[in-house]
């Protein structure tokens, strides 16, 4: 899909059609109101203060909600509005007036940090799609890029909540009225006025405005009897290892679960990971395999795909 099809979706229809990231199953398809889809586009209006003056820039296509909201915030803003076909060298060749806000995904965002002298004014930056690693957090904040993390979903119409991307995190914090609870482990959503969503988002709260994401509740893994949130651990690795790759798990008979590290790196990197893994992990959580691969898959938008199979 390209922003000219969806501009004519958005100009012909009361319901959207938008797709899951199929980053934990199968894609499927969801209606979404269009007035809800306003709704949450002035609230990111409001707290960035975009005006008809503004100009947003996207990085990412509109296949997927953070990029049809790109066009939603400008229709509703009546500001200007730029694209790029999606690629990991964001703003190459563009050299023209500032934007007020550019969306982009954590790969797109290490790019931009390399060659920070060569890009144009960048007011606000929301990088969305996947987890940020602490090393790519530490390299944000030194840069002094004015960045936000983005935390929502399809079913949400995109974010409803926002963080400034720190070496330290801080709570996401809601915006608008939007409020949160925690149920059984799992954020709930309170959207005033649309829908109340329980997330399978493992999350703790600060007050009914802010709050942090530990990991998905379904993405759980069970091994020697112990619980293990993949996400932590890779939250914790990611201090030191630099590439990409994720934890993940398959059947065994003797841990219930098999935790594994899929590495997006050579075969020589091992004797580092293992190195790492035993100077930071406890002996429970270490991955009790290591596989290495060209290329992690990923969904279109950025995020891995947990379920990968070897």
């Amino acid at each position: 899909m390209t922003y000219e099809d969806f501009a004519q979706e958005w100009d012909s229809r009361d319901m959207i059609t938008c797709r899951t990231s199929g980053s934990t199953g199968a894609p499927k398809e969801i209606l979404l109101p269009k007035h809800e889809m306003v709704n949450s586009a002035l609230r990111t209006i409001d707290f960035f203060g975009l005006t008809g003056d503004s100009l947003l820039y996207s990085c990412i296509a509109p296949d997927f909600i953070g990029g049809k909201m790109m066009l939603v915030r400008q229709r509703a803003a009546g500001c200007r509005f730029r694209w790029e076909t999606p690629s990991n060298r964001p703003l190459d060749g563009y050299s023209g007036e500032p934007i007020s806000l550019l969306s982009v995904v954590p790969s797109q965002v290490i790019h931009i940090l390399d060659n920070i002298k060569d890009m144009p004014v960048i007011d606000a930056m929301l990088v969305g799609g996947s987890s940020i690693p602490e090393s790519l957090r530490h390299r944000i904040e030194k840069s002094g890029l004015n960045a936000y993390e983005s935390y929502g979903m399809t079913e949400t119409a995109s974010h409803i909540a926002l963080r400034r991307i720190k070496s330290e995190p801080e709570p996401f914090r809601t915006l608008g009225d939007i409020t949160v609870t925690i149920s059984d482990e799992a954020l709930v959503i309170d959207i005033p006025g649309w829908q109340s969503v329980r997330t399978n988002d493992s999350a703790r709260s600060v007050s009914p405005r802010e709050f942090f994401i530990d990991g998905r509740l379904d993405n759980i893994m069970i091994s020697g009897g112990r619980k293990i949130n993949p996400e932590r651990v890779e939250d914790i690795l990611s201090r030191t290892i630099t590439f990409p790759f994720i934890i993940t798990s398959r059947p065994d008979e003797k841990w219930g679960e098999r935790i594994i590290m899929i590495a997006e790196a050579e075969e020589s990197e091992r004797p580092f990971i293992e190195n790492e893994c035993r100077n930071m992990l406890e002996n429970y959580m270490r991955p009790k395999e290591i596989i290495f691969t060209k290329h992690l898959p990923r969904t279109p938008n950025g995020k891995p795909v947990r379920n990968f199979k070897n």
